[in-house]
Formats: C-alpha cells, structure tokens, sequence
C-alpha cells in the first residue's frame, strides 16, 4: 500500500497546556446498537465531532444517513485529522448556485463544494442524489465518498481484486468497485456473516460510525507494512541498508541516513538509533508515497535506551560534555561515565576517537542525544548527587532547530523563549531565508503580523553559519515541546523535593532537582471551578494538604523527559473543563464551520462556547455595523464570501472561545434599501439579506465617475445594483461605491433564475409571467460560458431541452428585458469539434453551441476522451455524446458522457 502524502510522525505526543482526557457523548439509546464494542466506537467518532447526537441526547443508530450527511461526515474527517484544509470560501462560491438549484441544504453546501472541487463527487451525483437533501445514501454510493477520498492519499488497483472476493460483487456498479476494493483492503469496510456487501442497501448511523472511526485511525496513524530485518549494511559510518523480508511476501530494502529516518521503539513515539537494530528485529515500515520514512521496532533486541536529553555539543574537554538542551535553550556540563557507551555516525568509539571526531567535524553541529545516571558522592566531606553521562549517541548535521514562543519578531530576527524553560534566545535571518505559517509558504511580513495578533510558536532551522534558514511559525505548540502523559495519578505526597503518585497500586516519585529543576515546574489547581496558578511549590503542597478528599494529578513533561506542569484536583471530571490560560487572536476570519472558527493566517481552529445561544449568557457576541448580536449572525457573516469579518476573541487554554469583538471591513452585495434617516442599508448577498448601521453622511464613490447623491441611493432606481460598502474602524459603513452606476431608466427591477421559453421573451423559474425583449440594439448581452453576443443564439439555448441557462435580466418600466446577463450552466449533444480554446455541441434538438474551454477541466469522464484530446482538437467528429456543466462563472468543471 502506497501512502501518497508524508505520514506526520512527532517525537512526543501533540502538546497542550492542559491534559485532556476524551469525554465519553454516553447516548441515551447506545445499547440499542446490537454489535459489540458500539458503545466505544460511536462515542469515540461523536467525541471527535465527525457525527453528532440529536438534542434529546439520542444517537439512532439505525436511522438512515442521506447523502448530503454523508459528504459532511467526509469532509468532516479530512479536515479534522488535518490531511485537508477547509473550502476556502471564495472557492465554495463558485458552486453556491448550482447547489441553490438542485436544493441542496446550506448547511450541506461547504462540504458538497469541496467534494465536487476535489473529485470526490460529480454534478450528476449533486443533481440526482443530493438534490433536496433528503436521499438516503445507498452503501456503494457511500463507499464511492470515503473511496474517492481516501484515493487521493492511497492507491487504487484496477483489477479489484479484493472487492471481488464479496459473495454479492457482481450487483456492485462496475464503477463503484475500484473504490469499495480501496477501503476492503485498507479495513474500512467488511461483508456480513455471509461475505455480502450489500451495495444497494441504506447505510444507518452505526455502520457510518464505523467507517469514520476507521478512516479516521488510518489518516492520523497511516498504514504500516511489517517484515523482519534479514540483512544490514553500513556505508561511511552514515549510511545503512537494511534488507526486510515483507510478511507478506517479498524483500525490501531500506536505504536510511543517520539523523534523517526516524526509528520508533513499539507503539510509543520514543526513537531509537540505527546502529541499535539488529538482524531478526521485527519492523514495520511506514510510507510516504513509494518511499519509507521512518520504521517502528515492533520487536527487537535494541539495545538503547531513551534519551533523557537532547540537543547540541557546545565542547568536550576533560572527559566532560558541554550540552546545550534542545528544548530548553539551557547549557548544562555533564561528566562522561568510566565505561560509557559512546556511538558516533553509527559505530561505538573511544573517548580520544570523540575528540578527534568532535574536532574533524567543527564546522557541522554535533547532534546528540544522551542517557545519564546519578550517582551519590562524597565530596569535601558531604555527600551529593552527580549527574553522568552513561550513553552518547552523536551524528553530524549542518543544521539544527529551535522551537520557542515568540517574544519579538522583526523581519531580520526573531527572539524566543524556549519552551519549558525561562531562558531567551534571539537568531538572525539568513539572505536566502524561508519563511511558513504552518505547511504555507509565507514571507518575513506576514509572519511579523502573525506574531502582533497574539501568542505564537516558531521552529527555526539554524545552518552551520548560525544563520536562520527556515522559520515556522504556527498558533499551536510544536510538538518537540511537551508531551502529556493522559494518566491520572492520585496523589500520595508533594513537597519540594519529590512528588509521590499511585496508579493502579504502583507507586511513582518524580523528584525535584537537576532532573526536574522547581523553577521550570508551574503548578496548577482546580478550585472554584476553574484553574489557577498556585505560583510555587509551597502553595501547591497547601493546596494539596488542605482537604480530606482523594488529591488527584496529571504531569507534563517536554521531551526531555522534565517536569514542566503539575495539575492538583480533587475533582476526577476537571481534566474536562476549561484551562485558566487566555489566549487572544485578532485577524480576519476564513470561516466558522460547525461552531469551528479559523483565522485566515492561522492554522489553528477555535471553537465557539454553546453558552453563547443562551439569552441570559455573560459571554457576548459584539459584531460592529449590526444592532442584533449573535452566534448565528457571525457564522452567516463568516461564511459568505460578500463579506469580509475582522475579529478579536479571547480562547482559553482548551481554544474555546470566551470573547468575541468582530466588525465588518468590507462588503459587496445588491442594494435592497437605504434608509437615510434610519441611518440603515440593506444588501442583498448569496447568503440571504443583511440589514448594516451607516454614518450618517457615507462617501460617495462611483467606479464609473458617474454622479450621485444620497438622496439618489435611497430612491429605487438603485435597487438591484451592484454596491461596494466601506467600514470605519467601528465597524460601521462609511463609504458607498457603485460598481456600475445608475440603472437606465426608472423604476427599473431585475428578475433572475433558470430561463425557459416564451414568445420573443422568457419565463423564469417555470413561472407562467412572461418577459419580453427589447431589440438586440437597445439591450446590453453578456453571456458567460460561450463566445455568443448574439441574441439570436441566447433564444435558442434557452428554448432547447438540452441545455440550462440560468439569466440575470434587468427589466424597464413596461417590464421588458432591457439587460440581460445569461449564464450556462449544463449543455448536452454530440462533440463535435474543439481546440484549446472552446468545445463545440451539437444537440438533439439540431442546435450547435460553442463553450469555453478553460485548459484543464476539473473532471473529464467519458471513456475514450482524453483531456489531452480536448486541449489538441483530436476529439473533433469521433461521434461522442457527452454532458458539460459549468460553474456559476461559466467556466467548464466537468465533462462526462
């Protein structure tokens, strides 16, 4: 199996400044579901928010999902596991319409937009099955979703072989079975007790729950082939070759260099050194597309240890190592133990071949990771504790990274302080420096703006110059960082020198000094239904001493294995609640998703509090240029493309919203009304009609240096016409701009929809009124989607039973279309010709058509048509019947037959 994107793999657990354990959606009716292990299954995928309970707290498991459902759900997973980023609004846009049509709910519509965007669905499916949003999906056509989906990170085989080991494949659509093959081999999907599939069935809410739980499990932990190391070679002491007999049959051989493959012991996130495996060490492989990137000893004889420590020698004199932490930023001086382990590139070595090696190479960073023990010592007459060296694994590398919060940030430096520690560094940009927010490709100002709107985390990537020559910066710690253990301990004793804990009747001590040092650790309390630093270890052991109830606690540790938080609670359900950490992000907002708000420059989600559908709530919504202030506004506000949000919000330690400042800053809609006295304007966007505050003299602006007053916007002559709006820093509108002007003549009112015939006019949306047109002379003609100005041609594409046109018309005082924008949405014949630049149809009707050809079409699916053969005209008179849809632009999206 051939993973097509890099399987993020981390060296600790994703970090959080609060431990979290799930928190189980328990449904009144789960034990309704009649299979084993239901229960944990559909509150896991609820828990994660791929599919969500009904008000009454019931699940109805086995109540049929509809398409529409279906498609959300897969959006769902993709974005939340983070292989896929949100519809960007403006992209959904262009399919808004064609949805408005086909009656597809709006709350279905981002997730349908980016399955068409993506391959995932086509327009015929939306047209047949999505339509009304009330179909209940059939289990092919689900399998065609998730497998349509999950093909785009993994291969498909054609013969499918797999699907065809079901009792019942030969009921399965031909085209359905490629994908159904993708998920039986992946595990998503099984027969029932007599190896059916049964493709035509409804899916229920519980078998969805399986499918999202395992698609989920297999985008956020990949999957792994596993085989036994039969042979190993080693190359310049950096480059090895590890022959892996496959258990599925076959050999492998694993090229890996020292300090770019990770090797992971068993199923945890600690790495060992390739010079540890050994020949009969069982392994997985984990894939990026055709190559592994790293491999997990499933069982073995390694003989390393996990590092306490990791980082970068700064010297070696006197049998010591100087060490500069990689997490904390804090150089520490560690003798090496008689005795010691030492591994350099690879291969074990003496102390004076380490000096040798340390200075051969010192013009590269020496990476190290180290394993220390300490050891009780008499010294001067007092016994202490003496920290040594006993293992040393080094590899050279010409470059390291830092990872820290960002103190300052300027377009030639940035200062940090390191995660875990006090301690501050700063580094210098070097000319040729990169510079991302998250996996984007970013510049220096953008992340200077980034930095402004609030706290922030940057990774820098430091060459052997001690230059910068990558910069991340990210909302979210990275996950070098901390790591969080998810145990819950009780609480047996804490002072300043140790804290004792019990977990299942085994006791553990974490003890404070130069392993753990105090001044690191920040501890935390939970009383008064929130948490609260309790400053220092003093106030933490009284917090902790002054109740008769069981003291519970979780520990945080960075990847150094030290103790960076402490959080005391006799309350077992306080690891569900709300941290006391704020955070504030300012910015403009890219969408509010399922209660889930994105920022524009930001790669972190936030999620909006229910409290805020509460009347009597105390955490306020307040939206600049509107009088109403609510949860469902701002969500309408942020995902209509017409608008542009700015907002400030106040998120605690969990990113869930508590405060939210928003105000408009840009607006594009029809004009519905102004009401100068009010002080009142009212737009008209996809997304419905909005009501905004104005000052009471706006600026007047014309894009077409026509002239206008106030007086004349609030007259109807202007309803119906484009208008731009402008903000001041409250929010409210204090400019207009006309896009367009005036409309000719007064009184004059648009009509728009799906067009059809009438005698030297038209009718809309199949209603019995007729339209008609004014000369081809006196009428201004736009058509999207063809090269045509003839109106002659615009009669016969809205008279022919072929093809679909959807129209904009701007009527006179006698109701005539005097404007007329017309807008091809499908069209269906004979191809009869095409180049680069247009297709040619002819219909059944007789009427030949010419549509745009925009180079690469999203979808072409007739058998035997190339996009190649439409770009170089070798399609032309081959006899294919085919059916184009186009998007709301006029601009072809796909091609099938």
């Amino acid at each position: 199996m051939k993973r097509k994107f890099a399987l993020i793999l981390s060296a600790v657990m994703a970090a959080s400044s609060l431990p979290l354990t799930a928190y189980a959606a328990n449904f009144k009716d789960i034990n309704d579901v009649p299979w084993a292990g239901a229960e944990t299954v559909i509150n896991s995928v609820a828990d994660k928010g791929l599919l969500s309970g009904y008000e009454d707290g019931t699940f109805r498991a086995k109540n049929n999902v509809t398409y529409c459902e279906a498609m959300q759900m897969v959006y769902n997973v993709l974005v939340k596991t983070g292989v896929a980023k949100s519809m960007d609004a403006v992209e959904a846009y262009a399919y808004m319409g064609t949805l408005d049509t086909y009656q597809v709910p709006k709350w279905a519509q981002m997730a349908v937009a980016y399955g068409l965007k993506n391959g995932i669905i086509d327009m015929q499916l939306v047209a047949t099955k999505f339509a009304g949003g009330n179909t209940a999906a059939t289990r092919e056509d689900v399998a065609l979703l998730f497998g349509n989906a999950l093909g785009m990170y993994y291969d498909k085989e054609k013969d499918a072989a797999e699907a065809k080991k079901f009792a019942d494949y030969w009921s399965i659509s031909g085209e359905r079975l490629v994908q159904i093959d993708l998920l039986k081999r992946l595990g998503v999907v099984s027969g029932d007790n007599y190896n059916n599939f049964n493709p035509k069935k409804n899916i229920n809410r519980a078998e969805m729950a399986v499918m999202l739980n395992k698609t989920n499990g297999i985008l956020t932990e990949g999957v792994e082939e596993s085989g036994t190391i039969t042979n190993i070679t080693v190359n310049e002491n950096k480059y090895y070759n590890f022959t892996v007999r496959m258990t599925q049959g076959g050999t492998e051989n694993v090229m890996a260099t020292l300090g770019q493959m990770p090797v992971y012991s068993g199923n945890t996130t600690q790495t060992v050194a390739l010079s540890s495996l050994n020949k009969g060490d069982q392994v997985s492989l984990i894939r990026s597309g055709n190559s592994v990137i790293a491999m997990r000893v499933t069982k073995g004889s390694t003989a390393q240890s996990k590092y306490d420590m990791t980082g970068y020698v700064d010297s070696y004199k006197n049998d010591s190592l100087s060490f500069e932490n990689e997490n904390t930023g804090e150089t520490v001086k560690y003798p090496i133990k008689s005795g010691a382990k030492i591994v350099v590139g690879g291969q074990t070595v003496t102390r004076t071949q380490l000096k040798t090696l340390l200075d051969d190479h010192y013009k590269e960073h020496a990476y190290a990771g180290i394993k220390t023990t300490i050891e009780r010592e008499k010294k001067n007459g007092n016994y202490e504790d003496v920290t040594y060296i006993e293992e040393l694994y080094i590899t050279f590398t010409n470059e390291y990274t830092r990872v820290g919060e960002v103190k300052s940030f300027s377009t030639n430096s940035v200062n940090m302080k390191f995660i875990g520690s006090s301690s501050e560094g700063t580094y210098y940009f070097a000319a040729n420096c990169e510079f991302y927010i998250g996996d984007t490709k970013s510049t220096a100002a953008a992340l200077k703006k980034l930095a402004d709107s609030g706290t922030v985390y940057v990774k820098v990537t430091v060459n052997a110059d001690e230059k910068v020559s990558k910069v991340i910066m990210s909302e979210d710690t990275f996950d070098e960082g901390k790591k969080d253990t998810s145990r819950t301990y009780k609480v047996k004793s804490l002072n300043d020198k140790k804290l004792v804990v019990e977990e299942n009747k085994e006791t553990t001590t974490f003890t404070f000094g130069s392993t753990n040092p105090l001044d690191n650790i920040t501890f935390y309390g939970y009383k008064n239904k929130d948490w609260e630093n309790l400053g220092n270890v003093d106030k933490a052991e009284k917090f902790a001493d002054d109740t008769d109830d069981t003291m519970y606690c979780k520990v945080v540790m960075n990847k150094s294995n030290k103790v960076t938080e402490i959080y005391l609670s006799t309350d077992k359900q306080a690891w569900n609640k709300t941290s006391d950490e704020k955070r504030e992000r300012k910015g403009t907002v890219a969408s509010i998703q399922n209660d889930v708000l994105k920022f524009k420059t930001s790669s972190v989600s936030y999620t909006m509090l229910d409290k805020y559908n509460t009347k009597d709530s105390d955490n306020t919504i307040k939206i600049g240029s509107t009088e109403t202030q609510s949860k469902k506004l701002l969500t309408r506000l942020a995902n209509d493309s017409a608008f542009e949000l700015y907002a400030e919000i106040v998120a605690d330690g969990n990113n869930k919203v508590t405060e939210v400042d928003a105000r408009l800053t840009a607006a594009t809609g029809k004009l519905v009304e102004y009401d100068q006295d009010k002080k009142r304007i009212k737009i008209e966007t996809s997304g419905g009609e909005y009501e905004l505050i104005t000052t009471s003299k706006p600026k007047l602006t014309d894009e077409d240096d026509k002239k206008f007053t106030l007086d004349d916007i609030a007259t109807s002559k202007y309803v119906g016409e484009e208008i731009k709006l402008g903000f001041n820093s409250s929010g409210v509108v204090n400019q207009f701009t006309l896009v367009n002007g005036p409309n000719v003549g007064s009184g004059l009112t648009k009509v728009s929809g799906i067009a059809t015939s009438a005698a030297n006019g038209l009718q809309v949306d199949g209603k019995s009124k007729a339209y008609s047109f004014l000369s081809e002379r006196k009428m201004t003609l736009r058509v999207y989607g063809s090269p045509t100005e003839s109106l002659d041609t615009v009669k016969k594409m809205i008279a022919d039973p072929n093809v679909k046109v959807y129209v904009e018309a701007g009527l006179d005082d006698q109701e005539r279309v005097e404007t007329l924008n017309v807008y091809i949405r499908e069209a269906a014949g004979e191809l009869t010709s095409c180049d680069s630049d247009y297709i040619r149809i002819r219909t059944a009707s007789g009427n030949k058509f010419s549509l745009d050809l925009p180079g690469k079409v999203k979808t072409c699916n007739v058998k035997g048509l190339k996009q190649e053969d439409l770009e170089d005209g070798n399609a032309d008179n081959k006899g294919y019947t085919v059916k184009v849809v186009l998007t709301d632009a006029g601009v072809i999206s796909s091609i099938t037959g």
